[in-house]
């Protein structure tokens, strides 16, 4: 999951599977939607006498929160053979008792949405589901059905029964359609609730890769963005990753579904949820060039699931458990090195610039120091459903760092000739899908498999335990430059935090909250629209290069201009022209990386090695 944001696992393969199977058969009706709610039916595959249990999730894999899927199930029925009622009692929020299962025919219920939900329910709308009459059905499909205790792993027939003007994109695999009727196959229920469906009028499209099908679903309330045009945006990013991969993707379809939502989510926060062959965005709708660079990092960093913990993950997580799920000790491995590999593949395959390569890793350093360094990382991953669940955004900042700090010293020890790359293509190929490494020995595996049995000692010190990183020395290797702050002289930008406003299309004064005296002289006001800057016209594109401009051109002293468009009245604007002399500030910048001015012919080989630069 990415959280401006991550589930995980096992290959799908294309599958063929007997509906008679002793599995069960599904069928969810879209196309007679009431009062927000959809029919449930699923037809029970054998199971033993007496009483058994039907499970709702409470938490999925990936998102490392309580979700409790059950809190949407209305009129739970269970009927019999003889189409007589069973006596079914609920136990929790996401589980129902039902008496002499072994006359159980099926089970019938309503679901609702969580979109429609107060606040989202508090689940990540990425995670969530929405059922709109007419316009789209968001089916994750562990909103919509579970299963029976001791039956997890019984194949499923889902037959989808639609409008004849919506599509259903996914990498489910589809046994049969029509105009009013899907049919697919899943080989048990982790593949069922890993194959999210996003049912609108149809607006896709896809592209073959490097052994793969890449398609792309989009829905977009006022048509803004297309899935043409999101391709666009990722398309250069499958072939790198292949690349990177070692020359082929190791899916047969990856299946990217993009919700766009207008106005502010329920929950308040955007991002995607990854799965093992598709991924789930949920953003702001907005027009294409200001969420390229969003779906681009977003969208490599939910592909690279496939390699952790897809390929790659301990015994807690192999068989998961949707109600009482057990926390592994690596979600550095899972989400950290997921993220790392996500920017990795950028630089190293000529798609990112150095320099915004390092900017990225930078902003990671500074946004880690605001999370607690005296908790090691694998207890906070043990504990990140808990005691520590304010800790977990750590995993996408150091949880990268602890990525990069893992390749820069194979890289160092090796002199260039191995690192996290060859890594993780050797934990794959000794554990991969099926076989699951043990939480406790992961260390002294790496060490072993890696040909370096320091690095287990490195990985106790730094993950296992709280040593910082040692980014001065790992980084001074390939010619970087590490420093914990550097203050200088610079013009003031006004220390303002600036948003963006989908529905204007304009950068906004997101907060006034520590706008230093300049800011204070030229007046900005929350909800300011940007529009110049001393005659430079501001998009969402050239701020930065804009304001860099300013601050390298413009003395003291000199008069700056800026224009904004301020809310005088309720619903009536005017443009504002705001006038201050610029002043010279002390700006302090941290964990400062730059290239090193003579780098050796040793440290540019192992920068070579490391980011092909």
């Amino acid at each position: 999951m990415k959280i401006f944001f991550s589930v995980i696992l096992l290959i799908i393969a294309s599958l063929c599977i007997n509906a008679q199977e002793d599995g069960y058969r599904l069928n969810i009706d879209i196309d007679e939607i009431k009062n927000d709610q959809v029919r449930v039916i699923l037809h029970a595959p054998s199971l033993d006498s007496g009483n058994t249990v039907y499970n709702m999730p409470k938490i999925i894999p990936g998102t490392y929160s309580v979700s409790d899927f059950g809190q949407f199930v209305e009129d739970f029925q269970a009927i019999n053979t003889s189409g007589d009622t069973l006596e079914a009692n609920q136990l929790d929020v996401n589980r129902w008792s039902i008496k002499s299962s072994e006359e159980l025919d099926y089970i019938t219920y309503l679901v609702n949405d969580s979109y429609d939900e107060p606040g989202g329910a508090g689940i990540f709308e990425p995670s969530g589901t929405n059922i709109d009459d007419d316009e789209n059905v968001l089916l994750n499909l562990f909103g919509f059905v579970g299963y029976f205790d001791g039956a997890k792993h019984r194949p499923y027939e889902l037959v989808v029964e639609k409008p004849d003007y919506f599509y259903g994109e996914t990498s489910l695999p589809r046994k049969s359609s029509t105009d009013t009727t899907d049919t697919y196959m899943a080989k048990d229920y982790f593949q069922l609730h890993d194959c999210p469906i996003l049912y609108a009028e149809p607006d896709t499209a896809s592209v073959n890769v490097a052994g793969a099908r890449i398609a792309i679903a989009v829905y977009s309330p006022t048509a803004v963005v297309s899935a043409q045009d999101i391709m666009d945006v990722v398309r250069d990013l499958f072939p790198a990753a292949a690349n990177y991969l070692g020359g082929k993707l190791p899916v047969d379809q990856y299946t990217i579904l993009v919700y766009l939502n207008q106005g502010m989510s329920g929950t308040g926060a955007f991002g995607a949820l990854e799965h093992n062959t598709s991924t789930v965005f949920y953003l702001p709708e907005a027009p294409v060039n200001a969420l390229s660079q969003t779906l681009r990092d977003v969208t490599a960093h939910e592909f690279f699931h496939i390699v952790t913990p897809l390929s790659i993950h301990s015994e807690e997580i192999d068989d998961y458990d949707f109600v009482n799920p057990k926390m592994s000790k690596h979600l550095w491995l899972y989400e950290g090195c997921t993220e790392y590999a996500a920017q990795h593949v950028q630089v190293k395959e000529g798609l990112m610039s150095m320099d915004d390569f390092l900017d990225v890793m930078q902003e990671k350093m500074v946004a880690a120091s605001g999370f607690d360094s005296g908790i090691a990382f694998t207890e906070l991953s043990k504990k990140a459903l808990d005691e520590h669940a304010d800790q977990y955004l750590n995993v996408y900042q150091k949880g990268a760092l602890i990525g990069m700090a893992i390749d820069l010293k194979l890289l160092s020890l090796s002199k260039g000739q191995y690192g996290i790359q060859n890594l993780m293509a050797d934990l794959s190929e000794k554990y991969g899908v099926d076989k699951p490494f043990k939480d406790d020995e992961l260390f002294y595996e790496i060490g072993q498999i890696s040909g370096y049995p320091e690095m287990t000692n490195f990985l106790e010190k730094h993950i296992a335990g709280t040593e910082p990183l040692p980014f001065e020395n790992l980084l001074a290797e390939a010619g970087i430059l590490f420093k914990d702050s550097i203050t200088e002289k610079s013009v003031s930008g006004g220390n303002i935090a600036i948003g963006y406003n989908p529905n204007t299309e304009k950068l906004v004064v997101a907060t006034t909250e520590g706008m230093d005296e300049f800011g204070q002289e030229l007046g900005f006001e929350v909800g300011d629209e940007l529009l110049r800057w001393n005659g430079q016209e501001l998009t969402l594109d050239n701020i930065q290069d804009v304001l860099n401009d300013y601050k390298k051109n413009v003395e003291p002293g000199e008069k700056v201009k800026v224009e904004v468009e301020r809310e005088v009245k309720e619903g009536k604007k005017k443009t504002v022209k705001l006038k201050a002399k610029a002043i010279e500030i002390d700006r302090t910048r941290r964990n400062v990386l730059e290239l090193k001015d003579n780098p050796s012919n040793e440290q540019l080989a192992l920068r070579k090695a490391w980011v092909n630069v």
